[in-house]
């Protein structure tokens, strides 16, 4: 039997919206896979997801809501394939690049001790601030004061102002209480925090032995990332230099550059904390922050051959979706005539 490969693949995808201060989760967990000449009806009750799943294919989505999880993948040859002309400047380009991810490569020799320091430093941190209880519980607190304070105040607005003094007076009152008590959460916060950094500095045990663990790590760390670059690692830059202008060929000079400079900050990042860009899962990761990764598959002479896994929930650039909507994805609304805007 001829095996099937589908044309949309969701995996666990999440989306939720900004609403009155609070994110709303409107789906979750979805996934589902639609092959090539095949119908699939989705069936729930209004208000259940329906036309916001739908709409994250297209990128549709109101201006409130994001895709916080998960993948849309869209199996099209065509916008999968990707060719990059090697010409001058892609190579001086390419070269840049590379020479930059080989410095960053040292950072990886001492990855262990980068993140023993980051260890220590959070440690401190720690001691000087909220523990994740106590800031979790007055966020909670500070994010339902805020939605009963937006909500009291969208209730005055409805209240006539010749007929209903009373009410509104009285919506006023619970909004300056409101008010009051946020300005008392806040600071009994404020102070928690002082007492924590007050308590902190009067530990001078605690400090001494934290300025010397601090400046052993970073006199080890010095050395270790002193060290010069092996030609497997060098190998494997040229490999992600040249994915990485595959990449952002199709892009402007500008969005080119700054989509270059932003992943080697990424690259970067990733080195230092010790994760192996070698692997692909990795590569995609970091590249996803910023554009779709393009995998290098061949190349000749005069070109860099590739294939883009087109991850329509990772889209982050206006002018991929113009490749996308309308070529090869379409919505058609229950009412089509009033549901889109004729003039866009």
């Amino acid at each position: 039997m001829e095996e099937r490969k589908p044309l949309l693949s969701v995996k666990d995808l999440e989306v939720k919206f900004r609403v009155r201060g609070r994110i709303l989760t409107a789906i979750r967990g979805i996934s589902l896979d639609i092959y090539e000449n095949e119908s699939i009806a989705i069936v729930g009750e209004s208000g259940s997801g329906k036309s916001v799943f739908t709409k994250t294919f297209a990128g549709m989505l109101d201006t409130n809501g994001f895709i916080s999880n998960g993948s849309v993948i869209f199996n099209d040859e065509e916008l999968a394939r990707t060719v990059a002309k090697k010409t001058k400047f892609a190579n001086t380009i390419i070269a840049f690049t590379k020479k930059k991810l080989d410095r960053y490569s040292k950072l990886e020799n001492g990855a262990a001790t980068y993140r023993e320091i980051l260890e220590k430093n959070s440690e401190r941190k720690m001691k000087a601030t909220l523990s994740e209880e106590e800031e979790n519980g007055f966020d909670e607190k500070l994010q339902e004061l805020r939605y009963q304070l937006t909500e009291a105040k969208n209730l005055k607005q409805t209240f006539d102002g010749r007929h209903e003094r009373d009410k509104i007076r009285e919506t006023s009152e619970k909004i300056k209480e409101y008010e009051q008590e946020i300005k008392r959460v806040e600071d009994e916060r404020n102070d928690l925090v002082k007492h924590h950094k007050a308590a902190l500095a009067q530990d001078s045990a605690y400090q001494s032995d934290y300025a010397s663990t601090i400046a052993s790590l970073r006199s080890r760390y010095a050395k270790e990332i002193a060290g010069s670059v092996p030609a497997e690692k060098s190998k494997r830059n040229d490999f992600i230099a040249k994915e990485i202008y595959l990449s952002v060929d199709r892009y402007s000079f500008f969005r080119k550059m700054k989509s270059i400079f932003s992943l080697l900050r990424d690259c970067k990042r990733t080195m230092r904390l010790g994760e192996d860009l070698g692997d692909a899962e990795v590569r995609e990761r970091v590249f996803n922050e910023t554009i779709l990764r393009v995998q290098l598959n061949e190349e000749t002479e005069e070109e860099l051959h590739g294939t883009c896994v087109v991850d329509v929930a990772k889209i982050k650039y206006p002018k991929d979706w113009t490749q996308v909507r309308g070529k090869k994805i379409a919505t058609v609304f229950q009412d089509p005539m009033t549901s889109l805007n004729p003039i866009i």
